[in-house]
């Protein structure tokens, strides 16, 4: 056949990156000999057929009139608006199959893809042909376009292994697959306003730029092959090209190249010929050397295929006594031991103290290597999500600036998609806490648990105390030191026979000794034997193997003695006993302790994480107590023995998370402590210290808020003035809060009236406490003028808000946020009232403050640029405006995520922007995307209904309520 030069040299020199289209798929038949897939035509008529058989016949005849025509993408929009909610169920069962479904002699047009000579091949395909057809399959990689930010660094060094790249996604994670108008625009942006795309944008422009394309599937007839070849060309002109084409004979009468750097290369018909032709190519490729496939593109190091070893422990390795049998045990069962519903599974389960976790931990050291897609480590008893999030940042999956559940949905398709790999989910109380994180039926990880329970659907593995011997060697080891004379010898037995050979307790036992040279082995075993005490819960009694009554209670009694040495090592045994079970920061301990410098807490800890009655997670600055230690002081340290205490320490940790609930920059390390703040809830609750309950439930209440879920806080500080009202005790100051966060979240969800009120309450309280020069009242001042505003009472406003500014600024000085929030307001008022020119004029103030006090990536100075794009616009400055409110939605888009009400409203401002700036069409796309996301009781929906109006004039009515100015009230 004739081969273009250029082509057949490209073939040799290793330069065609195959790019595959829908025909290749389209040759895939089912075991009956069918089509396994539906051309896109056929896709779009059953979508229309599915909606006439739901009732919804207003689409049918569009989708059909628009697929008559090849409109197929239109059409493809228009079933998608159609199905709603459907539609991703809808792609899946069209697409989703499996490769059992396929007859495999179908498979040859796929499988010649492979032999060109690339490991990278490009698709627009969604399904999984291209991955089945490979003949290392079981070694591919797949990378996703809404991913790809992540992914494409990999072409900076060269694709190792078979790559796929699913440009438009791929079905599995079919909520982002690109099959309309908009989701090629995002793609193919050439103003690169798309940050998600960025990456692949460039890395395309690289291929185009140094490798020849190859398409093979595809029809020039195809609307959406040639939309695409046109943004191609358009964004990347110049790319010296050229392209290939595969295409029947018959087209080669009418063919005219949609760019000048495509050429076709015709075969004589499909099926066999076709066959014949990629064969002599193949044929081509395989007759010269191999070269490497790189290219320099400078992109970010992430990628959701990166192995990872995310063990948060260290092995003990050679130390580690009596336990290679159990190791041997775990991996026969693991490999070759029955499979179970969940999969090939082994449980360490047992009574606390038996060391499972440790055990856990040397298995995934000992055989890292035989997992080549990683190790991964669950705590199943702490925060699942919050540990997906940091996996996927860890392990550089996606990008620490990706937004949260593009992180969790990255690290739960590792879960739950990945086959030869390692997964630990230690200390499991109950099977339903990871239900959802476990592996999809085909895939087929290795997974082991630890639990002091038994699991279904995980094989347990056999974990027996240490022998005498045993016991013995480990006591010595940790004592480092050797019994001394005859006497010693038969202490140090007798203690390993007190102890029962409990790994823990043997541990925490030689860990004293060795930190006391001058507690002899014979003083140890007398302490024992006077605290004979079980430091287990009753229900676990049951899974006892001796009927010894000393045990790790009877360890730590004696640890007692050291307070003398270190007293406020019982003060941090003490809190982390009755705190929440994840590590708790250095900042808040030394805070809930009363304790101004960490200096004053580092003799006491350090001595707790030697005698490993601590646990510091990483070496970092966080400690956690051992969970049997936290139970057994908890039987020991009851808490209504130390009310005194557990109120000092309830009202500290509450000024901590006070201090820290206002500055959206500190909301990381505050949703980090939330599990401590709802254990001492609970404490305070059981204690009858209501006001502390109060105030807790409130604090707990800040983060819903950030986040722009205003319902969610309102609920919450609904709760807690209805537990403080319920009080016969009085805290003014927390009520003056409680109906200052009652404003501040009313007014958010637009019931105005209800706002000013609570606004006005908690002004009495505060000028009754405080007077009028104090920061508090000056806020109050502030929410009830904004309230005004709101109310539409503008001269109110600007009255009340001039009086928030003077004693800002007579507390704060003119440079502090403070202040820049009261200038804020009085440009909102002063633009309320049509006074634009001083609408700006305290507008840029504010903002002049905020980018200096705060910086420019900051949900404050975003709202300020917003404002500011306002006041300019109602000047007539439409290209600034327009400017700084892009400005204010990428920070909000980047800090607050797309569906935060504050990030709508940017929305709107843009869209404002580009209408009133002549980009009518750009503003349209905009606002249909956000419109629809939209319902009628959403902050700022009747802003968008006015919107509307301006947009498609003459066909709706305009809104009654005017747009807001975005302030942000305290």
């Amino acid at each position: 056949m004739n081969i273009p030069q250029q082509l057949e040299q490209s073939l040799k020199d290793g330069k065609i990156i195959p790019f595959v289209g829908a025909g290749v798929s389209m040759t895939v038949l089912n075991q009956l000999g069918e089509r396994l897939f539906p051309s896109w035509k056929e896709l779009l008529m059953e979508a229309a057929e599915r909606l006439e058989n739901d009732g919804k016949t207003d689409h049918v005849g569009i989708i059909r009139g628009k697929v008559n025509t090849n409109r197929l993408l239109a059409a493809a929009e228009e079933a998608q608006l159609g199905l709603g909610a459907n539609w991703h169920d809808f792609l899946k069962s069209q697409f989703d199959k499996t490769s059992d479904e396929a007859q495999d002699a179908s498979l040859e047009l796929a499988r010649l893809v492979w032999q060109l000579g690339s490991d990278l091949v490009v698709t627009t395909n969604y399904d999984n042909v291209l991955h089945w057809a490979c003949p290392r399959a079981h070694d591919v990689d797949k990378w996703n376009i809404e991913a790809a930010v992540e992914q494409c660094n990999l072409l900076r060094d060269g694709v190792k292994k078979p790559t796929i790249w699913h440009l438009h996604g791929h079905i599995g994670d079919s909520a982002n697959i690109i099959l309309t108008p908009d989701g090629y625009q995002r793609l193919y942006a050439d103003d690169f306003t798309e940050r998600r795309y960025k990456a692949t944008l460039q890395t395309l422009h690289h291929l185009l730029a140094s490798r020849s394309f190859l398409f093979i599937g595809f029809s020039l007839a195809d609307e959406d092959f040639t939309s695409q070849l046109r943004m191609l060309e358009e964004i990347y002109r110049g790319a010296p090209g050229p392209h290939y084409v595969l295409l029947p004979e018959a087209q080669r009468g009418y063919f005219k190249s949609p760019i000048p750097a495509i050429e076709p290369v015709f075969f004589k018909d499909f099926g066999e010929p076709l066959l014949d032709c990629l064969r002599h190519m193949t044929g081509i490729a395989d007759s010269a050397a191999k070269p490497i496939f790189t290219l320099n593109a400078t992109v970010a190091d992430y990628s959701p295929d990166k192995p990872v070893f995310y063990v948060p422990f260290r092995a003990k390795g050679e130390q580690m006594v009596g336990r290679q049998d159990a190791l041997e045990k775990v991996r026969h069962q693991l490999c070759d031991g029955k499979r179970t519903s969940i999969g090939q599974t082994a449980a360490f389960q047992g009574l606390g103290g038996l060391g499972k976790t440790q055990l856990a931990v040397e298995y995934a050291h000992a055989y890292r290597n035989e997992y080549p897609n990683g190790v991964i480590w669950i705590n199943a008893d702490q925060d699942i999500t919050a540990q997906l999030i940091k996996l996927s940042e860890e392990a550089r999956w996606v990008s620490p600036l990706s937004e949260q559940p593009f992180k969790i949905q990255t690290a739960l398709r590792r879960l739950r998609e990945t086959s030869d790999c390692l997964i630990v989910f230690d200390n499991l109380e109950q099977l339903a806490d990871i239900e959802e994180y476990l592996p999809k039926p085909q895939f087929s990880p290795h997974i082991l648990v630890t639990s002091r329970v038994e699991q279904p659907g995980f094989n347990p593995v056999e974990l027996n105390i240490l022998t005498p011997e045993l016991g013995l060697q480990l006591l010595v080891q940790e004592a480092d030191r050797e019994p001394d004379g005859e006497l010693d010898i038969q202490a140090a037995k007798a203690i390993v026979e007190r102890l029962d050979g409990l790994p823990l307790a043997l541990e925490l036992a030689g860990a004293y000794l060795r930190r006391r040279h001058t507690v002899i082995w014979e003083q140890y075993l007398e302490l024992l034997r006077d605290n004979p005490r079980s430091a287990f819960p009753s229900h676990l009694q049951k899974d006892s193997l001796t009927q010894h009554e000393a045990d790790i209670y009877s360890t730590l009694k004696i640890n007692e003695t050291l307070f003398d040495e270190e007293p406020l090592l019982r003060e941090v045994l003490d809190l982390l006993t009755w705190s929440g079970s994840a590590p708790m920061t250095l900042s808040l301990l030394c805070a809930t302790l009363g304790q101004d410098k960490a200096s004053a807490l580092t003799g006491a800890l350090s001595l707790g994480v030697a005698l490993r009655i601590l646990q510091q997670p990483d070496g970092g600055e966080r400690y956690a107590i051992h969970r049997l230690v936290r139970e057994v002081r908890r039987e020991d340290v009851p808490l209504e023995t130390k009310q005194d205490w557990a109120e000092a320490c309830g009202k500290c940790l509450g000024d901590w998370f006070e201090k820290h609930r206002q500055d959206f920059l500190d909301l990381p390390v505050f949703e980090a402590g939330l599990d401590h703040l709802e254990a001492w809830r609970q404490n305070a609750e059981r204690l009858g210290f209501i006001l502390l309950v109060v105030r807790m439930i409130w604090l707990q209440s800040s983060p819903a808020y950030h986040w722009g879920r205003y319902e969610e806080a309102k609920r919450g500080v609904d709760r807690a003035l209805e537990l403080y009202e319920q009080t016969v005790n009085q805290d003014p100051t927390l009520k003056a809060h409680l109906f200052n966060d009652l404003a501040t979240v009313t007014a958010d969800m637009g019931d105005k009236k209800d706002a000013l009120k609570w606004a006005e309450q908690a002004l009495i309280v505060r000028r009754e406490l405080y007077g009028d020069d104090h920061s508090d009242t000056a806020t109050s001042l502030a929410n009830v003028a904004g309230c005004y505003s709101l109310l539409g009472e503008h001269d109110k406003a600007l009255a009340l808000g001039w009086q928030a500014l003077v004693i800002k600024r007579k507390l704060f000085g003119d440079n502090h946020t403070d202040t820049a929030y009261a200038l804020g307001n009085i440009a909102s008022y002063y633009h309320s009232l049509r006074e634009f020119d001083k609408a700006l004029e305290f507008g840029q103030q504010a903002l002049d403050i905020r980018c200096m006090q705060l910086g420019e990536e900051h949900p404050d100075t975003a709202t300020s640029l917003n404002n500011v794009s306002i006041y300019l616009s109602s000047l007539n400055r439409k290209n600034e405006a327009l400017e700084l409110s892009q400005q204010a939605l990428a920070i909000r888009q980047k800090l607050l995520g797309e569906s935060h009400p504050d990030t709508i409203l940017s929305y709107h401002s843009v869209i404002y922007g580009l209408l009133h700036n002549g980009r009518k069409p750009q503003a349209i796309q905009h606002f249909q995307a956000q419109f629809r996301k939209l319902n009628s009781g959403d902050s700022y929906y009747q802003q968008f209904l006015e919107l509307r109006a301006a947009l498609y004039p003459g066909c709706f009515r305009k809104a009654t309520n005017k747009p807001g100015k975005g302030k942000k009230r305290r």
